[in-house]
């Protein structure tokens, strides 16, 4: 959500190197009367506890275009009351042949825990979901490195890493997937 109609359009999932991304590099730091930043980023939600996110693993950190992965960590609910956590899962391409967005939101899960209470989540990602279209409007799965980012929302993230998808694959796009699937256990 904007400050003010002066930073419309903003959104978490901009071009990489544009908007307030850029921190510096657009002349000057701030507005004159407000920043750069969003009022609220992407996912903002209020709770009466507080979650920790540990243990970030992968299945495998070299992926083929055609093979899935497999993101697990584990959330725990360290405040005194239950609560639900809208954990977020976010890919980003960090050298792509065409501008890609800074950040793609690729799955969610909805995750109610009581206080105490512990649960590990696994996203199970297909590297389809970061196919684009490239210059010739073909959907292509490119590749190189893929940073991982889970949180709270786009600009709370809790636990990082990353994966190399192996190999160029064109893909038909009705067989792109959106999403990734969530299980919770």
């Amino acid at each position: 959500m904007a400050y003010n109609a002066g930073q419309i359009p903003i959104y978490y999932n901009h071009p990489n190197g544009s908007a307030y991304h850029q921190a510096r590099s657009i002349g000057f730091q701030n507005y004159v009367d407000r920043p750069h930043t969003p009022r609220y980023f992407f996912g903002h939600g209020l709770s009466y506890t507080h979650y920790d996110y540990t243990n970030l693993t992968l299945s495998q950190t070299q992926v083929a275009p055609g093979a899935n992965l497999k993101i697990s960590f584990d959330l725990k609910n360290s405040g005194s009351v239950a609560g639900t956590e809208i954990v977020q899962l976010y890919l980003s391409d960090r050298y792509a042949s065409m501008t890609r967005p800074v950040m793609e939101l690729v799955g969610f899960a909805r995750v109610p825990l009581k206080a105490g209470e512990q649960k590990k989540i696994t996203f199970t990602v297909e590297p389809s979901v970061m196919a684009f279209l490239d210059k010739n409007m073909q959907w292509k799965i490119e590749k190189g490195d893929i940073d991982i980012k889970v949180g709270a929302s786009s600009n709370d993230i809790r636990c990082e890493g990353h994966f190399n998808i192996t190999e160029d694959l064109f893909i038909e796009g009705r067989n792109r997937a959106f999403s990734a699937k969530a299980n919770i256990e």
